[in-house]
């Protein structure tokens, strides 16, 4: 991370995040929803700035984390 910009390493990290979440959702290991307000919760942290919260999710983020 630069700045609060997103570096060329962020950007591989959150195509591989973007895929996980793809696929999860398309092998029935997360639901719809769960998918929608994982990335809406990614975005919401983009929007405000805080990308460190993205990064940490495209780096750190598993199935559990859309999952009650």
């Amino acid at each position: 991370m630069n700045n609060g910009n997103l570096t060329e390493i962020d950007h591989k990290a959150m195509d591989s995040f973007l895929e996980k979440v793809l696929d999860w959702y398309k092998t029935g290991e997360i639901t719809r929803s769960a998918a929608i307000g994982g990335l809406a919760h990614v975005m919401t942290a983009l929007a405000k700035d805080n990308t460190a919260e993205a990064v940490s999710w495209f780096q750190n983020a598993d199935v559990s984390y859309f999952k009650n």
